[in-house]
């Protein structure tokens, strides 16, 4: 492993067994030989695919199941090891001298008890103006917000910013079935954060789709939505692909790719064969320790297929990378890779009244990454400012 990098936080070594064995997980995933109890996760070059197999490890070391998403709260194996002694019903152990200090990280912070009381709602930045209007960002179709810590990071400059993750991520409970339930639920949350509106609301790919919905059921509630940000998310739509279509893309591929498309083909098509006759076999799912991503997307695109949008009438803004061409097919369509319809808006334009599409650099995931994220930051920044020009009202946190 790599020597600790050069950190603000001086080391401080484990002091106690969980600690310890904290400490040993997170060197071996983040490749980092010596890590301190105060040394944060994301310092160390922690993100969302770590995270997970992490808190796989705890799970199975501690029979604890923490969300990842605590992450935000406790980035720290201090912080960590107090909510794995908490979940067991025990303090935690105390060792060396401390010069009757406690340094302020060796506590509990104070978001963790709303953390525990919410399922959805995760405080991801408490912002530098903790009175401006919260955004509240729901998580893509995997539910996990870990992967928006950049973007928080960014809008926290202007106000706090609460992710929305799904039900079923950790814990036994089953992951919602409809966008309408999502939707209901969050706001339960959402309205103990901020009980009035004007509310801001954001989703990420498919939870922007969550987000419309949030938006219908506050407005019919008599609330007023003054802006719903979508993050690259397509409008579901149907492809049917005739056989001259179909025939016509692997044309396109062979052109493309060569003879590496066919390679490709056959390994992909004998992997996905041999996960089937795993399962049919009774192979444990290996989605089931990736905290339930796979019932999880299962439930999202059941969703999916049952959703009827709206048409809105509150201001939507639509932030989406360059439309990747894979397909060109007959009648001017144009399909991705993952073979769905390319539109400039999204599909949006038929549902929204008020929809402004702004271009923003990366591909769908690294969009909201280092560096992309600056100007999609910047961009939602201000498209909040305006749309959020208004007295400062005094809501509750969640961390309160």
């Amino acid at each position: 492993g790599f020597e600790r990098p050069d950190l603000d936080e001086e080391f401080v070594a484990p002091r106690n067994s969980i600690e310890q064995s904290l400490a040993q997980f997170w060197s071996e995933l983040l490749g980092v030989q010596k890590i301190g109890i105060h040394d944060s996760f994301f310092d160390l070059g922690g993100h969302s695919l770590i995270a997970v197999r992490l808190f796989r490890m705890i799970k199975k070391e501690f029979a604890t199941d923490l969300p990842i998403s605590i992450l935000f709260q406790a980035p720290t194996i201090a912080q960590c090891a107090e909510l794995i002694a908490q979940a067991a019903g025990t303090a935690t152990e105390r060792g060396g001298a401390t010069n009757g200090t406690e340094n302020s990280a060796d506590r509990v912070p104070a978001s963790t008890p709303a953390m525990r009381r919410f399922v959805h709602v995760v405080p991801m930045n408490p912002g530098r103006n903790a009175l401006n209007t919260p955004l509240f960002i729901c998580a893509g179709m995997f539910g996990n917000v870990l992967n928006l810590r950049h973007l928080a990071e960014q809008i926290g400059h202007d106000r706090p910013v609460y992710g929305l993750q799904a039900r079923g991520l950790y814990g036994d409970q089953p992951p919602h079935e409809t966008f309408e339930e999502m939707a209901r639920d969050n706001l339960v949350e959402v309205r103990h954060v901020q009980p009035s509106g004007p509310y801001l609301l954001s989703g990420f790919s498919g939870g922007g789709l969550v987000a419309h919905e949030m938006a219908r059921q506050l407005a019919e509630a008599g609330e007023e939505v003054d802006l719903v940000v979508l993050l690259d998310t397509p409008f579901p739509e149907d492809v049917p692909l005739s056989r001259a279509d179909r025939i016509a893309m692997k044309l396109q591929d062979l052109n493309r790719d060569g003879p590496r498309y066919a390679i490709d083909w056959t390994k992909n098509k004998l992997a996905w064969q041999k996960r089937r006759r795993e399962l049919g076999a009774g192979a444990p799912d290996r989605g089931s320790d990736e905290f339930h991503n796979e019932a999880i997307e299962a439930a999202f695109r059941r969703a999916l297929g049952r959703y009827r949008a709206p048409r809105s009438n509150w201001p939507v803004v639509l932030l989406r990378p360059r439309l990747d061409v894979r397909y060109r097919l007959s009648g001017g369509r144009v399909l991705n890779s993952d073979r769905a319809l390319l539109h400039a808006d999204n599909g949006w334009t038929p549902y929204v009244d008020d929809l402004t599409i702004l271009e923003v650099p990366g591909d769908h995931d690294s969009m909201v990454l280092e560096p992309n994220v600056r100007v999609l930051s910047g961009h939602l920044r201000r498209a909040l400012r305006m749309r959020s020009a208004r007295p400062a009202f005094d809501h509750p946190k969640a961390a309160e």
